[in-house]
């Protein structure tokens, strides 16, 4: 087809058609606006809705569990909690002088060393347990041989640390009177 219309013309249908073009974009696009405002606010009532119904939920739960029987029950659990916190703490502080006293006992000594004393100490900052021995051994050198399985003997969970003759017990060759302090704690 042979287009016959003068210049002028064809500029005025040609920005027609721009028009028409511009408008239905713009429609097209307040369309999808609306459309998404309409789907928000409808998420908007739904959430504000569900949130009503679970508040309402809420309020009838507290009802239902204001009642005597789960007042009691729950300080009933309140104080078991406070009851097994205390048992715990108990059993923490827990003083293991049984164990100590089969450690130090079981430390292999020579025939002619003996002990006479014994006495346990413990610190309640720390938790260590301080032993206080003494006996009396027929030589020095059992007394040697005792002190390095004082320094080697550990049993179980229990570890002996700083072990100390005092220097009385090293004077005499016989019949040696000795002195030991140690320390006892958990190998945890």
């Amino acid at each position: 087809m042979i287009n016959l219309l003068p210049a002028e013309e064809k500029q005025k249908l040609h920005e027609g058609k721009k028009k028409r073009m511009a408008i239905i974009l713009g429609i097209v696009v307040l369309v999808g606006l609306v459309c998404m405002t309409l789907i928000l606010l409808s998420i908007e009532f739904y959430i504000l809705a569900e949130t009503d119904s679970q508040k309402n939920n809420l309020k009838q739960a507290e009802q239902e569990y204001k009642t005597t029987d789960f007042t009691n029950i729950n300080s009933v659990i309140k104080s078991y909690n406070i009851t097994l916190a205390q048992l715990d703490s108990f059993y923490k502080k827990e003083v293991y002088f049984n164990q100590v006293l089969k450690t130090v006992t079981g430390i292999s000594s020579p025939k002619g060393v003996r002990l006479v004393n014994f006495s346990l100490n413990r610190d309640e900052k720390t938790g260590v347990v301080r032993v206080s021995v003494s006996g009396v051994g027929d030589t020095r050198d059992n007394l040697l041989i005792f002190k390095k399985s004082v320094e080697d003997g550990s049993s179980g969970n229990l570890k002996i640390k700083n072990p100390y003759f005092s220097p009385e017990s090293w004077i005499s060759p016989k019949n040696v009177n000795f002195s030991l302090t140690l320390e006892v704690m958990r190998n945890d």
